[in-house]
């Protein structure tokens, strides 16, 4: 056992439930472990999964399905976890499965039941604590459960992203021995060294520009944009042929939403059978949506990567989620060997999502991640 490990990433490939908690197990060199995340592919038997997890570990598990599994290689049909070393972090969880009704006043008692147990201080300091949440990608409620945690916890820096699966038809998160729908995780997290957190997307608007013009917001669908159904408005504006429009199509030509002099991306999901959109996000009436225009997704990476190298001395770990779309890019256009000797720079694990969060906002087509170790000019 490594005592000195202060978090360990662990990953298997094995394809049945039973020997891939097996090898976890084996792997894992951390005496004592406050708390352990995971992400998996839904291609598992989720019950035996949970039953397996649960005889292997006696400390919190917290996790999801996933499009995608990330470590130091882009997997599928795996998991990849990691492992939080007691001594250096407390692990705080909490499930929320009420997700409709959920409440600021809901939101408020997490926050409080969390500080009432925080170990290494008596309050909330906002550069020694971060959220993780985990969502059912399916629940289509990301935006209010995200903003009403942000706004409860005050100001401490949460990042996330949306359970996923390989077909869209089942998305799960888990918690406590137990694979949940329609539910989330909320996760704080005390550290005792530093962290830096990010948000990348390689698009930037264009001056083709869509207004909704009618809208189902509780479905997240657009069925007409410039008046017109709302499939054939967007294939026309980028010159595609509207009964073959494809996922790939989607992530090329994403729709843009300027909110507070920042760009965020709202990703279309499917055309529905009307020549209306599905959309992952929420989206409303009236929206000046710009059609992004993709840059160099690699230069973008090699940029907060250089930039996290240049300001930790040690990096213990990167946490983060990736937007599938995002993956169905990289894959396109063979990214992957260029793109992971990058992570592996800043030792990421995490999951492709259908939605990501960062500080109250949910959107799409993005990365988005933290950075725990020792900071430069900042720790002994």
């Amino acid at each position: 056992m490594d005592k000195a490990l202060k978090a360990q990433i662990l990953k298997t490939a094995a394809v049945e439930a039973t020997e891939a908690v097996s090898q976890l197990r084996q792997q894992l060199a951390i005496r004592e472990v406050s708390g352990l995340l995971f992400f998996c592919s839904s291609s598992y038997n989720l019950k035996e999964l949970s039953i397996n997890l649960c005889q292997a570990f006696d400390f919190p598990i917290v996790g999801c399905t996933t499009a995608g599994e990330i470590s130091d290689t882009m997997e599928s049909n795996s998991i990849v976890a990691l492992a939080f070393n007691a001594n250096n972090f407390a692990f705080h969880h909490h499930l929320i499965e009420d997700l409709a009704d959920f409440k600021l006043s809901d939101a408020m008692k997490i926050a409080n039941e969390i500080e009432n147990s925080l170990k290494f201080s008596d309050d909330y300091v906002i550069n020694k604590n971060f959220g993780f949440l985990l969502t059912d990608g399916l629940s289509k409620v990301e935006e209010k459960l995200t903003a009403l945690i942000y706004q409860a916890l005050g100001g401490v820096n949460i990042l996330g992203g949306s359970a996923a699966d390989d077909t869209s038809e089942r998305t799960q998160v888990y918690c406590s021995g137990k694979f949940y729908s329609n539910a989330s995780v909320f996760t704080l997290i005390e550290i005792k060294d530093s962290f830096g957190i990010f948000r990348i997307q390689h698009f930037i608007p264009t001056q083709k520009e869509l207004i909704t013009t009618q809208v189902d917001f509780q479905n997240r669908v657009v069925n007409e944009i410039n008046g017109m159904p709302a499939a054939i408005a967007y294939a026309d504006a980028n010159n595609l042929d509207v009964n073959n429009l494809s996922q790939l199509d989607f992530a090329t030509y994403p729709l843009m939403l300027n909110i507070a002099d920042q760009w965020y991306i709202r990703s279309i999901a499917r055309v529905r059978e009307d020549f209306s959109l599905q959309f992952h996000c929420a989206i409303d009436f009236g929206l000046p949506l710009s059609i992004g225009k993709g840059v160099d997704m690699v230069k973008t990476i090699e940029k907060e990567v250089n930039e996290i190298l240049e300001s930790f001395d040690e990096i213990y770990f990167t946490l983060g989620c990736d937007c599938i779309f995002r993956k169905l890019e990289i894959v396109d256009k063979n990214h992957q060997k260029r793109i992971e000797p990058l992570l592996k720079k800043i030792n990421f694990i995490g999951f492709n999502s259908f939605g990501e969060q960062y500080n109250g906002i949910h959107f799409n087509q993005t990365m988005v991640g933290i950075t725990v170790g020792k900071a430069k000019n900042i720790d002994a």
